[in-house]
Order: C-alpha cells, then structure tokens, then sequence
C-alpha cells in the first residue's frame, strides 16, 4: 500500500511541475541558509578533542601587577590566560601532571639551504615542548616529534607542517633535511599529516579557527636564539625590565606563554589546583603575586568558553536563519494547500468509491514527504555551495570550518524531512476535511 502511495505521490508531483518545483526549491533556500550558518556555529562549538578534552587543563595565575588591575570582563576582574616565563618553566618542571606543556610563538623567514635567500618565506613558528604531540594528538606523515633530550639541550630540530612541507620539499620525506630558520640551520624530524582542531582550542579566540603554524621548534631553542616577535606575540607587562634585553624579559613579569598540562583522571584536578594555588602562596611570600589569588584550571569546554571562540553574533545567525527558514516552510504551506485545495475533485471522487481519510492523509503525507526530500537534497547542494563561497570570502579562515561532515548531511535532508512533514500536517488537514458531496457536484 505504501508503495502506491509513493507512486501517486511522484505522479502528483509530475502532474503540476511548476507548482511541485516552487515548493521544492522554498524549502531548499531555506534548509541551505539554515545549515551554511548551522555548520560553520556546530564546528566552532564541537568537542576539538573529545578523548581526553575533560583531562587537559591550561593554568591562569593571579601574578598581575597589584596597583592596577589586568582588566575587565563583564563587570568582574580578570586575569591572564598566558604566565610568565619563570612561572611556565617552574610549572614545568614539577612535573605535577602525567603531560606539560609551554607554547609560545615567533615569526621569522625561512627557506632550504638549496633556494636562494629571495626566496625565503615568512615563517610562522611555534615553539614547544616535546609533550605538546602527544598531549593533543597531532598526526604525523613523516617521523615525529623531537625527544626530550632535545628540549633539554636546546637542539635545532624542526617539525614542519604538511603545507610548508610541500613548499619546500615537495611533499617529499623530508625527515633528516635541513631548513634554514632564521639564518640558522634546523634540522627536519617529523613531519604533521592533516591536523584539523577546530576550534584550535590551546591559543586565544582569534588564533581558534586559523590554520596550524608552519614549523614547531623546542621551545628551548627558541629562548637559546633569544627569538621573540613583538607583532606576533600577545605580551601584557607591568614593573621595570628593559624591554630590548632578552634576559631582562626572562625574569620580568610579562605574561606571553600558554601553560597547559594532561592530567591521568579527572579526580586529579583538585589536586593539580591545590599545588597551583600553593605554588602561588609560595611566590606570594617571594614578594610577587600581590593581588587577591584568583588562579584557575580550565579543561578544554571551560577554555573554549571563557576564550569566548564563539560569539553571539554567531549564535544570532543561526537563529536569524532558522527564522529565515520558518518563513519559507510557512510560504510551502501556502502553496501545499493551493495544490491540495485544487485536487477537491480527485478526493471527492477517491472518497465516493471508499477510500477513507486515512487514506487520504497517507497520499498527501507521502506526498509532501517526498517533498522533504528532495527539497533537503537541492538544499544540501546549495548549502555546500554556500560554505564553499564562504570558505572563498573568508579564506584566512581554515576552511575545515566550512565543510559538512557526514552527521551533518544526514541532518540536513532530516531537517527537511521533517520539517516539511510538519508544516504539511494543516493541509493534508484541511485536504482530509473535504466532503465529497460537495466536489462530485461539481464533476
């Protein structure tokens, strides 16, 4: 019986093709507005990291100057997400955690020892610790990352991105070749596959949905070359240091480096927050932190909240659209009750030889659910058009961003599905109320 349905269905459908392909294509316009803001909001928001995101935890500290405050948010004091030097590297090596970290950043220029100095390349670089690979599982196509004995020594070794890989080597295995960092010889052991970490929870908001950085060195490295970027580097400071001698900075108080650490359970956080805040006391009576202690542990969820990574002006376009869509399933209503209002006689006569409204509502809700369908088919072609040219407009953006997943595909055509189902209920309603009397007089 359902597979009559369906036929009388598709006929209907062939039957007034103008009208059939007006309600298809409003409720596509409205299915693919709806899931291009929906897809790009559902990849900012996702879990970056669902295996371990409730074990890894960045550290703030209260170590802000005490006759001013770091700033506001929201009418409440806030304090930094980066630590200083001396405090990255004390928390590093009390090695509390089953995993640390410290990240920092430069930017220099960089080319093969074979290509000429012209055509060296702005180089983004991160400098790390040899946790950082295994803490946020990062992907490799060739080698790995450095060992420890690396970071301890300072050693020029270099992981390359897949991208700047490719620039330089061809895509080749460039595992034991050497790159010239700025002006200094690095040699290449690993190189990351594709590492999409949407949003890239372990930076600030406006580094989250950027591509991954050309090179990562020890960060150890990066402090023997006294490498730092003024221009690419968030630095807050407070009390006096000269700012163009490199070890002054060390031991200054200018916060610029992330701290973040893996720990085994979760059970471990009160205690990993316990040896934060007495870490804190204990430079409190060394005369520094000053302020009202208010130093926080923030899994990856929390971070990505407090970061703010995703705005409200994201949140208002999904709604904007999904009030965009509403209007369209109301503007396919109309046109369903036009088209089901024209078939009084067809219904008049269907109930005349015995078919009941049962019956009646089967034909139209089959109807309208291929409707549904093939409305969330052409959305999810225009839908796809869409983020390929937002992915076009807003291309300093990683354009993992603006691509649909399988999850999301499915919930496309089942948001159209359903959602034409739904707003089809009050025609096929009004369809089951007609009286066959009334239409066979008429014939």
């Amino acid at each position: 019986m359902l597979y009559y349905y369906i036929r009388m269905a598709v006929f209907s459908l062939k039957r007034t093709p103008l009208l059939s392909f007006l309600m298809i294509a409003t409720i596509s316009i409205g299915i693919a507005a709806t899931m291009v803001t929906y897809t790009v909001s559902y990849m900012m928001t996702k879990d970056p990291i669902p295996s371990k995101s409730e074990r890894l935890f960045t550290v703030h500290l209260s170590s802000w100057d005490p006759s001013r405050m770091y700033r506001m948010v929201d009418g409440k004091e806030e304090i930094p997400i980066f630590v200083t030097y001396q405090d990255a590297m004390n928390l590093y090596n009390e090695k509390k955690g089953k995993r640390q970290t410290i990240i920092g950043s430069h930017k220099t220029m960089s080319r093969s020892p074979s290509q000429p100095p012209g055509e060296a390349l702005s180089t983004l670089l991160r400098a790390t610790t040899y946790e950082f690979f295994d803490m946020f599982e990062v992907p490799f196509l060739y080698g790995s990352g450095w060992a420890e004995s690396d970071d301890e020594q300072g050693e020029r070794v270099v992981v390359l991105s897949k991208k700047r890989n490719m620039k330089l080597f061809n895509g080749l295995n460039s595992v034991g070749e050497e790159v010239l960092i700025g002006g200094l010889l690095y040699r290449v052991v690993g190189v990351l596959d594709d590492w999409v970490v949407l949003p890239r929870f372990y930076l600030e908001s406006h580094d989250a949905f950027m591509d991954v950085r050309d090179m990562f060195i020890p960060f150890r490295s990066n402090i023997d070359n006294e490498w730092i970027a003024a221009s690419d580097v968030s630095m807050y400071c407070w009390g006096d240091f000269e700012m163009n001698k490199f070890s002054s900075m060390l031991t200054s108080e200018c916060v610029w480096l992330y701290f973040w650490v893996e720990l085994e359970s979760l059970t471990q956080r009160e205690a990993y927050f316990d040896f934060v805040n007495n870490y804190a006391m204990e430079q409190r009576a060394l005369g520094r932190f000053q302020r009202e202690q208010m130093n926080r542990v923030l899994n990856v969820p929390e971070f990505i909240k407090h970061n703010k990574v995703v705005t409200g002006d994201s949140r208002l376009a999904v709604w904007l659209a999904l009030a965009f869509l509403v209007a369209c399933l109301l503007n396919c209503m109309s046109l369903m009750m036009t088209k089901f209002h024209g078939k009084g006689a067809e219904i008049g006569l269907r109930r005349a030889v015995g078919a009941s409204r049962e019956d009646i509502a089967w034909q139209f809700g089959c109807e309208t659910i291929l409707i549904g369908l093939l409305g969330g088919v052409m959305g999810l072609l225009l839908a796809n058009l869409g983020l390929i040219i937002t992915a076009e407009i807003y291309s300093h953006l990683n354009p993992a961003l603006m691509t649909m997943n399988v999850e999301l595909m499915v919930t496309t055509l089942l948001s159209s599905v359903i959602a034409s189902s739904l707003f089809g209920l009050y025609p096929i309603y009004r369809a089951c109320k007609i009286q066959p009397s009334s239409q066979l007089k008429s014939l």
